[in-house]
């Protein structure tokens, strides 16, 4: 049985975003919402100015806190699988009532210390990233990891010292963003990260979009100018 893990390479990544929309078009993410996704920051000043990013996706953690969180406040629908993914079981929450399935949801997402837990507001459920399990059944790679440009993703079995990411752990120091008092142990390893992307204070903050924010009408699902949250004076479309 493989335990599947990812190594990403920020030396590599450019802050393109192909993985998000890869990963958004291939899972159905609506807008508003990431399974994955790139941040930033500037440091530096003009003109020695660098541009650091980090690749931001749920860790699949060997001591996942949103399974513990889903265990304790409703039916226990995460879970760790044998191959080593943090899934979400949707059958257990079939029957349960939209408060149920808010108790458990919002539990697992205060849990997640990395932000990798949302609410999709077009069907009310939990999600994350999942590596693409639904791939890995058929043989191939996460989305996110075929589309990279730079090659700054490599997935494969941690468990084989002869895989591609399992070379890249023993070549190079790497580290996982999961905090120590939170297990530590990680799927997603990462190489060559700017100390200040990996404080926990800093990512603070970076939360998702609230998906109450469509009923705020401060985002919307539309592509055009009511995006920002402000009413076009013209149709975004012409026909």
């Amino acid at each position: 049985m493989p335990r599947w893990g990812m190594v990403i390479d920020a030396r590599k990544c450019i802050g393109c975003q192909a993985c998000t929309i890869a990963c958004k078009t291939e899972n159905d993410v609506p807008l508003g919402v990431w399974r994955t996704h790139v941040r930033f920051y500037e440091k530096g000043t003009y003109p020695l100015v660098r541009r650091h990013f980090l690749s931001v996706i749920c860790d699949h953690c060997d001591e996942a806190p949103c399974v513990d969180a889903s265990e304790n406040n409703g039916v226990g629908s995460f879970y760790k699988s044998k191959d080593g993914v943090v899934l979400i079981d949707y059958n257990k929450l079939k029957g349960r009532t939209p408060a149920q399935i808010k108790t458990e949801a919002e539990a697992a997402v205060e849990a997640c210390p990395l932000e990798a837990v949302f609410i999709n507001p077009m069907t009310n459920l939990p999600e994350k990233c999942t590596f693409c399990h639904h791939r890995l059944d058929e043989g191939l790679v996460p989305a996110c990891v075929q589309t990279c440009i730079g090659r700054s993703r490599v997935f494969g079995d941690l468990e084989d010292p002869n895989s591609p990411a399992s070379r890249l752990i023993a070549m190079n120091a790497t580290k996982t963003l999961m905090p120590e008092d939170d297990g530590g142990g990680a799927g997603v390893h990462y190489i060559g990260v700017d100390a200040g992307l990996t404080d926990h204070g800093a990512l603070e903050g970076g939360r998702q979009t609230d998906p109450q924010d469509f009923d705020n009408e401060i985002i919307s699902m539309s592509t055009g100018p009511q995006f920002t949250g402000r009413k076009p004076k013209k149709p975004a479309h012409k026909k």
